[in-house]
C-alpha cells in the first residue's frame, strides 16, 4: 500500500521506523570540521512539504522521535530553537503510516486502542486509522493466490512489466518509462481486461497515470462548506463526541454495549471537514461542499474506528415499513425485545417514542445545557429550549413525546428529574 502511494503522488519520500530518528525526520543541524557556523539539513517531512511522507515500521520507533513528530503533524510545520537560531520550516505533507500490533497480530478479544497500542496523542493527529487484517478462509487463500499467478504470468520478460507489477515496481523505473512515452500521447483510463485463471471477467480499474492526472486535477479546486453542511459536521461532530464520552456503539440503542473506542477530539473535527471537503474535491465541486460529502465523511471515518453508522433520524420518524415478518421495522422498541427492554427500562412509556427520536433528544438536551450554561432547569425551560435547538428538518418535540423521551433518557443515567419541583438536572 505505502508502494501505490509512492508511484501514485507526485511528490513522496520514504523512510523507516527501525532507520530514522526524529530529527532525521524533522530538521537537524550540523556544524562542519574547522567552522564555527551551523548548517541547516532538512528532514524527510520538510523535504516532503506539499506531498506524502511514507512510514513502515512506525512501531518501531522510539517514544522520542514521535514525540518530534507532534508538531509536525499538528501544525505543519517544524520549529527550531538551537545554536542562536530560530527557524520556522514548512512540512506541509501527509503522513501515511504503517505499523504493526502490539502482540505482532490482531487479538479480536482486545479493543482496537489496545491492539494499535499508540498513544491517543498520536492516534489523534491521524485523520483515518484503518485495521488490515489476515483472514484465512480458503476463499481469500485462493484469491490471493490466483493473484499472485496472474501477477506472474504477465511477465513477457525482464524489461516489460505490466498491471500490479508495474505499480508496484521500482519508483526509478516507473519515472523513466513516463520520461520515455510521447507527450501527446493520450492516456488510457482503465487497464486492459485479462481474463482469470478461471474465466471470470474481471472488473475495470483505473490506470495509475490517469490517477495521478485526476488528483492532480482535483487538487486545484478549493471548495468551501455551505452553511448547510457546517450544521451538519456539528451534528456528526457532536454524535461522535458522544458515543466517545459514553463508551456506547450506538446511544440510540440501549442494547448496545460499552467498550473503549478511539479518542474523539478537536482534531477529530479537523479531520472531518478535511475529508469532506477531499470528497467534494473528488466529485469535482469547485464552489461548495454539500451535506452529502459530509455523510460520506462520517461514514468513512466510523468505517475507520469499526463503528457502526447510526440510521438517520428522517429515516425512522414515522415508524418506518414493514418488515420479513410483517411488523413495524422502524423502530427498536416496536419488536418484542424491545418491548421488553422498554418496561424493565422505563413502562410503557418509552413506547411513545421511537429510538431515533430519543438520540435527537439527547443531543438537543446537550445543545440546551450549554447554552444555558447550567446543570440545572426546570422542566417548561428545558422544553422550550430543546424545541429552540433543534436542527433543521426535525420537528418539534410533543408534550406527551418530550415527557416520554425524559424518561428513557433517566433510565440511562442521562439527566436527574427532582421529585418536588421537577427540575432536570444533566448527569452525563
Amino acid at each position: 500500500m505505502l508502494r501505490f502511494i509512492m508511484n501514485t503522488a507526485p511528490l513522496a519520500v520514504s523512510t523507516t521506523g527501525r532507520g530514522s530518528s526524529g530529527v532525521g525526520l524533522t530538521a537537524a543541524l550540523s556544524r562542519e570540521p574547522g567552522s564555527r557556523d551551523f548548517n541547516i539539513e532538512a528532514g524527510a517531512m520538510v523535504l516532503a512539504d506539499r506531498g506524502f511522507i511514507c512510514i513502515d515500521e512506525f512501531d518501531k520507533m522510539g517514544q522520542s522521535d514521535r514525540v518530534m513528530i507532534h508538531e509536525a503533524m499538528e501544525q505543519q510545520c517544524v520549529t527550531i530553537a538551537k545554536a542562536g537560531m530560530h527557524v520556522t520550516l514548512n512540512a506541509r505533507c501527509s503522513v501515511v503510516a504503517a505499523a504493526n500490533p502490539v502482540y505482532g497480530t490482531f487479538d479480536p478479544n482486545l479493543d482496537l486502542a489496545k491492539n494499535i497500542g499508540l498513544p491517543d496523542s498520536l492516534l489523534s493527529r491521524f485523520d483515518l486509522v484503518f485495521v488490515v487484517r489476515d483472514n484465512t478462509t480458503e476463499e481469500i487463500d485462493r484469491r490471493i493466490a490466483e493473484q499472485v499467478v496472474r501477477q506472474a504470468s504477465l511477465r513477457i520478460d525482464s524489461e516489460t512489466r505490466r498491471g500490479v507489477e508495474q505499480i508496484h515496481s521500482n519508483i526509478l523505473q516507473r519515472r523513466q518509462e513516463a520520461d520515455t512515452r510521447k507527450a501527446q500521447e493520450a492516456t488510457e483510463v482503465f487497464e486492459r481486461r485479462i481474463p482469470g485463471p478461471s474465466g471470470e471477467e474481471q472488473p475495470e480499474v483505473l490506470t495509475v497515470d490517469f490517477l495521478r492526472k485526476y488528483i492532480r486535477f482535483c487538487r486545484r479546486l478549493a471548495p468551501v462548506l455551505t452553511e448547510e453542511a457546517q450544521a451538519e459536521v456539528a451534528e456528526k461532530y457532536c454524535d461522535m463526541r458522544m458515543r466517545f464520552q459514553s463508551g456506547l456503539s450506538d446511544n440510540s440503542s440501549p442494547d448496545s454495549s460499552k467498550k473503549p473506542r478511539l479518542a474523539v477530539t478537536t482534531r477529530t473535527l479537523e479531520a472531518l471537514i478535511r475529508l469532506s471537503t477531499a470528497h467534494a474535491k473528488l466529485k469535482l465541486r469547485k464552489d461548495d461542499v454539500l451535506p452529502e460529502d459530509v455523510h460520506e465523511a462520517y461514514k468513512l471515518m466510523m468505517a475507520a474506528r469499526e463503528e457502526d453508522v447510526p440510521t438517520p433520524a428522517s429515516a425512522l420518524v414515522g415508524g418506518g415499513g414493514p418488515g420479513p415478518d410483517g411488523g413495524d421495522q422502524g423502530s427498536p422498541v416496536q419488536s418484542k425485545r424491545g418491548q421488553k427492554r422498554a418496561r424493565e427500562e422505563g413502562g410503557l412509556e418509552a413506547e411513545a417514542i421511537s429510538a431515533a427520536r430519543v438520540h435527537v433528544l439527547v443531543l438537543s438536551v446537550g445543545r440546551a445545557f450549554a447554552r444555558q450554561q447550567s446543570q440545572q432547569l426546570s422542566r417548561d425551560e428545558l422544553f422550550e429550549a430543546v424545541n429552540a435547538s433543534l436542527m433543521e428538518g426535525d420537528s418539534p418535540f410533543a408534550e406527551e413525546e418530550f415527557q416520554a423521551g425524559l424518561g428513557v433518557m433517566e433510565t440511562r443515567n442521562k439527566i436527574f428529574i427532582a421529585d418536588e419541583t421537577g427540575d432536570v438536572m444533566l448527569v452525563g
